[in-house]
């Protein structure tokens, strides 16, 4: 019974996922601006509830760690000292909003434990995982084909604190560079399945198609293969470079490089190259500044951003601000103005995800989560689809927090749980 839900509660997870900022629920009646709530956050706390449960009264099988257990116990224990160490510094609310943050890393992190201890018993999802993501990324790319088509100008969501993003694909994010790096990884994810031979697309819909089509049919002809692997590449590509986003290019340039060396593909280099130089001339230039491709306004505010990064973690070297407490440090120190600090979508992070976890947790949470990373890409040193999608990501969080990001974070924990089995 407790395996059927949370069963059932996964399944949701991946549904709600391509929905991104539209399935936010709105806190105006707690008056909390500051806090982000979401219905996956919701429904993966109670996924991971409900298999801590189920491990707690199953004394059938005893459970197993799984790789990356050490590092992440680390460095949430270095989070809490933190948050307990700069406790003083806010008010009871602020460090209680704070805690809720760190809570929400811990249970995005508790997906990865959840699937690498149920992954044989998901058998729905675990032959066909990859094909599940690569549907939810390509949903996630024509969602955004939608939004660039039927709502170019999103200047209204000013009002709530987005981006006015003009003639960019933002998707169901609501910002370019997230749903580029989504974009990406689906794309990293394909191209693997390619060069593997085992990306099937409809695979996980392939049972109730065959009974529909009755067993002397040629139900085969329904089983999707590489033709139209590489539809949804284009359909998936074309929509990464609608969003402008140069952070997602180069973490897609990266990725793809990776495969190629790996792999030893050298035939694909030139026609990466002419693909994205192609890409640079032949889109089209929209007016304002977030269709110039070569625009410098956005480096300038991220040097800003760095810099103000550095100043906080270099008075709080140690343990940091806490685990997050980073948007009311902000607020404290100015670099927020005061009618924005709690309404700011890009109140709570840095630009560069290293270092708002050296900010916010100190050297010795740097540290920690540098282990982390350490021990995933020697854990996966030679699977190519780990080792692109990391690299990609690692270059991607330079520019945005998106190591941080919730979307991102199910991806990535689900990919390191699972991808044992797809090497």
């Amino acid at each position: 019974m407790v395996l059927k839900i949370i069963s059932s509660l996964f399944f949701i997870l991946l549904v709600l996922f391509p929905f991104g900022q539209l399935a936010k629920i709105p806190l105006s009646f707690l008056n909390s601006p500051d806090i982000n709530l979401y219905l996956t956050d919701i429904v993966l706390f109670l996924l991971v509830l409900s298999w801590g449960a189920f491990k707690i009264f199953d004394k059938k099988k005893k459970y197993h760690l799984p790789p990356l257990a050490k590092p992440i116990f680390l460095f949430i224990i270095i989070a809490v000292v933190s948050s307990i160490v700069n406790s003083p510094l806010f008010t009871g609310r602020e460090v209680r909003i704070g805690f809720l943050y760190l809570l929400r890393w811990i249970f995005y992190a508790g997906l990865y434990f959840v699937l690498y201890d149920l992954k044989d018993k998901l058998s729905w999802f675990k032959k066909d995982w990859s094909c599940f993501l690569i549907i939810i990324g390509s949903t996630v790319a024509v969602f955004g084909l939608i939004q660039y088509f039927w709502f170019p100008n999103l200047k209204a969501l000013e009002v709530l604190q987005y981006d006015p993003h003009f003639y960019r694909l933002a998707g169901t994010f609501l910002d370019p560079g997230f749903t580029g790096i989504i974009l990406v990884l689906t794309l990293i994810l394909i191209l693997t399945g390619i060069f593997n031979g085992s990306c099937q697309v409809l695979s996980p819909i392939q049972h109730p198609l065959r009974q529909l089509a009755g067993a002397g049919a040629r139900w085969k002809s329904l089983y999707v293969n590489h033709p139209f692997n590489l539809l949804l590449m284009i359909v998936v590509y074309i929509a990464l470079a609608l969003t402008y986003s140069r952070a997602s290019w180069l973490a897609f340039l990266v990725g793809i490089i990776v495969i190629i060396l790996m792999k030893k593909a050298w035939k694909i280099l030139p026609i990466l190259l002419v693909l994205m130089v192609a890409t640079f001339y032949l889109l089209p230039r929209p007016a304002g500044e977030g269709g110039k491709i070569e625009r410098t306004y956005t480096i300038w505010s991220r040097l800003i951003n760095y810099q103000q990064s550095l100043i906080i973690a270099k008075d709080h070297p140690l343990f940091g601000v806490g685990f997050n407490n980073y948007r009311y440090v902000q607020r404290n120190y100015g670099f927020l103005k005061e009618n924005e600090w709690q309404v700011s979508h890009a109140g709570a992070g840095a630009d560069s995800s290293i270092l708002l976890v050296l900010a916010t947790t100190g050297i010795f949470g740097f540290l920690s989560y540098l282990w982390i990373c350490g021990k995933v890409l020697k854990e996966n040193k030679n699977n190519i689809l780990v080792i692109a999608s990391l690299m990609a990501l690692f270059i991607h969080s330079i520019f945005l927090n998106s190591l941080f990001y919730p979307w991102i974070m199910i991806w990535i924990w689900l990919l390191l749980a699972l991808v044992k089995e797809n090497k």
